[in-house]
């Protein structure tokens, strides 16, 4: 078993402290925030991540420990892990102001090291940022090149909040872009212990693996997107079920989200597209994939927010059910579920809304405009129209019964047959629903096209 360091503990980052730990190698947490640290080395920190809360009281005080002291954490341990935020900035890319504060403090303490250490970015980064900018500025602080006494890998997590544990527990593959074998071969052995099943992996060098990171969030949002243009399609017309087209379709595609329903938001994927255009607009290349993707999960939004304001009026009351950008997560950075709040309050009707996890964090940026509903039922109690933007486990749960003769409007098609056989109007967004017809203007453009 290795000593890691594992140098910010936020909302990825504490996870998988306590993860490491727990899976036996002996860790040191480091974080400006004391009341992190605190909540770490008391056993007491709050976290909405599945799993951690058990594991945590396995290992704080043990294998696990906490501080504010960088140097210290480098130190006592042979492996540094970079987990700390890399902002959007103005020109779209990822800002490293964070990363490389921590990679000076790693450095400086390097230097007062006679054995090896291995540096180890996890946070999402550009392509060209470790070779350019990451690895001159770990040499300078270390007073050393990478070799005998230093290593360095880009080791990207690919994981989703509310689900960071499986994440990093039963990862898809594990993608290491390495200085140089030892250094990957340590990161293996950091990981080995960790991982409950047998995953693929990718050794790259830094630049490749940079690439493969930021790429693979914007293939996701592509399939996403495709999916939710199916979903507009089959929620014209008459008769057509999305989950039927992209059922046949994952037969060759694979299912990983390809789900029409909502647009997609969170803390990474809309940066991560708009960061893959800018690096590609920098280097004179065509970026009109990742930017379209964009423009249409936009458009696509706007699409489902007219369709609501086409079934109702002004004064109606919308009992939104999920705020958060996805199930699992207080999170509600980009998430549809606000942006459709804001709207419809801009757009003159009253709104009612319910999240079993997020309701803290949307009070504080939706404050007095809306009405919150202290649970699922009433949320359901005070609608004129029920719109369900998260497919939400508790949501079978509830009392349909209140609402038989009330709108619901399911993106995700997510309500059991028990649920909606209660229901008068019940419309599964982009699911076979007979009482459509062909809108005159589409029969008339068919026409036009078929001639």
């Amino acid at each position: 078993m290795k000593r890691v360091s594992v140098f910010g503990l936020g909302k990825v980052g504490h996870v998988l402290a306590i993860c490491l730990a727990a899976a036996g190698h002996q860790v040191i947490g480091v974080d400006p925030d004391d009341k992190i640290v605190k909540g770490i080395n008391t056993g007491t920190l709050v976290s909405f991540e599945p799993g951690v809360a058990r594991r945590l009281q396995k290992v704080f005080g043990k294998k696990l420990t906490a501080t504010l002291d960088a140097e210290k954490a480098v130190l006592e341990s042979d492996i540094s892990c970079i987990i700390v935020p890399t902002p959007s900035n103005a020109s779209g890319g990822f800002s490293l102001q964070y990363v490389l504060k921590v990679i000076r403090s790693i450095g400086r303490a390097i230097a007062r090291k006679k054995t090896y250490h291995l540096v180890l970015v996890i946070s999402t980064v550009l392509p060209g940022s470790s070779e350019f900018v990451i690895i001159p500025e770990l040499e300078q602080a270390a007073g050393k090149k990478l070799g005998a006494n230093l290593g360095y890998c880009y080791n990207p997590i690919f994981i989703a909040l509310g689900e960071v544990v499986k994440g990093l527990i039963e990862p898809d593959y594990l993608l290491i872009g390495e200085s140089s074998k030892r250094a990957g071969d340590m990161t293996i052995t950091l990981h080995a212990p960790l991982i409950k099943k047998t995953a693929p992996i990718m050794r790259q060098m830094p630049i490749e693996a940079e690439i493969t990171k930021i790429a693979s969030n914007t293939h996701e949002t592509m399939r996403v997107s495709f999916a939710n243009m199916l979903c507009a399609l089959t929620a014209q017309v008459p008769g057509a079920n999305v989950d039927q087209v992209t059922g046949a379709l994952a037969h060759r595609m694979g299912k990983r989200f390809f789900v029409g329903a909502t647009p997609y938001g969170g803390p990474c994927w809309p940066r991560d597209n708009r960061a893959l255009a800018a690096f590609m607009d920098s280097l004179g290349l065509g970026s009109m994939l990742p930017k379209t993707i964009d423009l249409y999960n936009a458009w696509y939004a706007k699409f489902i927010r007219q369709q609501i304001l086409d079934l109702t009026k002004k004064g109606t009351r919308v009992s939104i059910l999920g705020l958060a950008y996805k199930v699992g997560t207080p999170n509600i950075e980009r998430a549809f579920g606000m942006d459709l709040a804001r709207w419809l309050v801009i757009a003159g009707r009253k709104v009612v809304v319910w999240d079993p996890l997020a309701i803290a964090a949307a009070r504080q940026v939706l404050g007095h405009k809306v009405r919150y509903a202290l649970s699922g039922n009433g949320c359901l109690e005070m609608a004129e129209l029920v719109v369900i933007i998260n497919p939400l486990p508790e949501l079978n749960q509830l009392d349909w019964s209140k609402v038989t003769g009330t709108p619901v409007l399911d993106l995700w098609r997510c309500l059991t047959t028990q649920n909606t056989t209660r229901l008068k109007h019940y419309f599964p967004w982009g699911g076979k629903n007979q009482k459509r017809v062909w809108p005159k203007q589409i029969s008339k453009t068919l026409r036009e096209l078929t001639k």
